[in-house]
């Protein structure tokens, strides 16, 4: 039998050893030497430097063809077969591993031991540190750089890591600053944490932007404060210090964080200087506010959840633990094998009193989104009755306690409602629950904070939405839970009627109206088949529609306003996909173009424009309706992340009213709302409480009737009914 081709390579390979003396010229020295050592005859001398070379190719020649091979190391379903010898000189983590088999195993032993490791080790990252050991020469295309890193601080091949550590600093850049440095284990390299932590926080403001960052684990926080100079005050690094001390503390060795990314956390400062959970706090506080005792509720309904959840787990098989491999492993191996990195890496602040920081969790990255809440203490102080003042002290400017009142609620469920601001007071109307669509029409007079019932409109429209032009309500097309409409109705405050005026040129749902130099657009809209691309326009005026210039891509549930004398149809859905894109319409050239995308895709937000700024509000991203808000500048034609409301709603409504931006009703994911919640333009903050001094005594009906209330107090009962909180 011949032998093959590699065979031969092989054998080749050792003639040339055993020959090597007499055909090679080597550079050699002629010394004398006596019996005692010192010089006397000649001795021969070979510094061969070729030899080490020679022998480790004749051994990875022998390698490949397997020959003499005396260890199999299994790396995920490939078997990768070596010398014992050669990997052990290569690599102390698998010397360690050979020697302590060694020593366990009695004196017969096995021609050939299989090791199987479990530790993410890729194979095409393994076999680059095979050729390695056996070449001396280290190849590795760009895109296996950090599966090879990861892999050598396993096997604890130092000179390997140096090399790659190097590769990664020279080729650090924004796109993959974040990737690197949640590379597991790397934190015990301190160098490279140290130039990348400084290169994260050097470009964390545009970082934190990024749909790398947003796509991290985050965990919620809300920080209570007593007073808005406290708020000022705050120092961002020493914040987020605390909030990630706060979470370290969470942490034991047999828990999992995973809970804490489950829900909002609301912290209090404690007197050590330390963040606790709202939750330890003593009822009857002074800062047992109704904010507090929300959360404690809430935290008790999620926590009894997860225990039932976690019983359900326990019947389950316990998954086995994942060993590097799968031979005895003693507790000091496995302890160093654990990254207790705990840091805070940069932190950015985001709004007035919102800051996002990056963090390394024993390890893992995540981020932590830190809001501070202002708390209005609801329990009098225990020093004082209700009513006294303790001497020597003064209240507030207002000579009198502050007065809190719950947002009331609408009188139905609704969602992909009609939404607009009609003589400063919020129009809600029509809109659809889980059973029908509706004809219903409500108005809340921010003034009186109170709700109104008018006349409803001729038609049930859910999916449709309103505009305010020339004072009078225009609600167009929507569906009435069986077809999509081509009907258009108007409202007039004066009449207090409805009346239809002409048709849409073609029926559609979930279109975008908005009104702009006094005509009414109507943009997209879902047909019962697709998302489309037609757009219309109608003149008061004239009472008709006439088409303008199609969108670029067709989409329905998409956020429509005007913005700038412009047109913006913002993020919803064509046939198939949730859209970012947003699109802008010039109505003196009649032309739709791209502008810059949202961050995250959303269909069935709310757009608005505030405080000179638009406003794209919750949504649903194709998997979760959102708390999520966005703010698009147009000066810098860029979004940036806004604060967050405290229901998520998708087929929201907006409408602005004075300084604040309400959001009305939408479906949370589980229900539909008949919450609204408002957006301050002073704190920059959604809350669903109403500051008593934000409404008069004198409640302004939609009907344009007044009713004077008869005394102070009797207005004070009022608030009280609908969830007042008082200092």
């Amino acid at each position: 039998m011949y032998p093959k081709e590699n065979d031969q390579l092989a054998v080749n390979a050792l003639e040339l050893q055993g020959t090597m003396v007499q055909e090679l010229e080597l550079p050699s020295e002629i010394m004398q030497t006596s019996d005692d050592g010192t010089p006397s005859q000649q001795d021969l001398i070979v510094d061969d430097e070729q030899q080490q070379t020679d022998t480790l190719s004749a051994l990875d020649t022998m390698r490949k063809n397997r020959h003499f091979c005396d260890v199999v190391l299994n790396v995920g379903s490939s078997e990768i077969h070596a010398h014992r010898i050669v990997l052990a000189s290569a690599s102390p983590y698998l010397h360690e591993l050979f020697t302590a088999d060694d020593e366990n195993k009695s004196a017969a032993r096995e021609n050939k031991i299989t090791y199987r490791l479990n530790g993410g080790i890729e194979k095409a990252a393994f076999e680059k540190l095979i050729d390695f050991a056996y070449t001396s020469r280290l190849h590795v295309p760009a895109n296996q750089v950090k599966s090879v890193f990861l892999a050598a601080c396993q096997l604890k091949m130092d000179k390997v890591v140096r090399v790659c550590s190097q590769y990664l600093i020279q080729h650090l850049d924004a796109k993959n600053c974040v990737e690197i440095r949640s590379l597991p284990g790397i934190s015990k390299n301190k160098q490279l944490v140290a130039k990348v932590d400084r290169f994260i926080t050097k470009q964390f403001e545009y970082l934190s932007k990024s749909p790398t960052m947003l796509s991290l684990p985050c965990i919620q926080i809300e920080v209570l404060n007593q007073t808005r100079e406290e708020m000022t005050l705050v120092d961002g690094d020493a914040l987020c210090q605390l909030v990630l001390d706060w979470v370290h503390r969470q942490s034991d060795e047999n828990a999992s964080l995973e809970h804490l990314f489950e829900k909002t956390h609301l912290l209090y400062l404690a007197l050590d200087n330390s963040l606790q959970d709202c939750i330890e706090l003593p009822s009857g506080e002074v800062s047992d506010s109704d904010i507090v005792q929300d959360y404690k509720k809430l935290s008790k309904r999620q926590t009894q959840i997860n225990l039932k959840n976690r019983r359900k787990s326990q019947l389950q098989p316990a998954k086995p633990r994942v060993l590097i491999y799968s031979r005895d492993i003693s507790d000091q191996n496995l302890t160093e094998n654990l990254d207790l990195d705990w840091s805070l890496i940069a932190n950015t602040k985001v709004q007035d009193h919102t800051f996002l920081a990056l963090v390394s969790l024993a390890g893992a990255l995540a981020t932590l989104s830190v809001m501070l809440r202002l708390n209005r203490p609801t329990t009098p102080s225990p020093t004082n009755t209700p009513g006294e003042t303790a001497p020597g002290s003064r209240l507030p400017s207002e000579e009198k306690p502050d007065l809190y009142c719950v947002l009331p609620n609408m009188s139905y469920v609704k969602c992909a409602a009609g939404c607009a601001n009609l003589n400063d007071n919020l129009l809600v109307c029509g809109g659809y629950d889980r059973g029908e669509c509706l004809k219903s029409v409500e108005s809340y007079s921010p003034d009186g904070n109170i709700w109104a019932t008018l006349a409803p409109m001729k038609e049930a429209r859910g999916r449709f939405d309103i505009a305010v032009s020339g004072g009078k309500v225009y609600a167009v097309g929507g569906s009435n839970g069986t077809t999509e409409l081509t009907t258009v109705e108007m409202y007039d405050p004066l009449t207090k009627k409805w009346t239809r005026t002409s048709s849409l040129p073609l029926a559609r749902s979930n279109a975008g109206v908005c009104d702009l130099d006094a005509k009414i657009y109507c943009i997209g809209g879902w047909n019962g088949q697709v998302g489309i691309k037609q757009c219309d326009l109608f003149d008061p005026l004239t009472n008709g529609w006439s088409s303008v210039a199609p969108l670029l891509t067709g989409r329905y549930q998409a956020g429509v306003c005007s913005f700038n004398g412009k047109v913006y149809a913002v993020g919803g859905c064509d046939s198939w996909n949730c859209l970012n894109s947003v699109e802008m319409y010039d109505p003196t050239t009649d032309t739709w173009c791209y502008t810059k995308s949202m961050i995250t895709p959303r269909r069935g937000c709310g757009l608005a424009v505030f405080k000179g700024k638009m406003y794209a509000v919750g949504g649903s991203d194709g998997t979760h309706s959102l708390t999520s808000t966005e703010i698009y500048d147009s000066e810098s034609q860029t979004w940036t992340p806004g604060p967050s409301m405290t229901t998520p709603r998708a087929n929201v409504g907006v409408a602005v009213i004075g300084n604040k931006l309400y959001a009305v009703g939408g479906f949370s994911g589980k229900t539909f709302l008949n919450s609204i919640e408002y957006l301050d333009e002073f704190t920059d903050e959604w809350t669903t409480f109403i500051p008593k001094q934000d409404f008069s005594y004198q409640l302004s009906l939609p009907n344009g009737s007044d009713r004077t209330s008869k005394s102070d107090a009797s207005s004070v009962a009022s608030c009280s009914d609908s969830g007042s909180v008082s200092e």
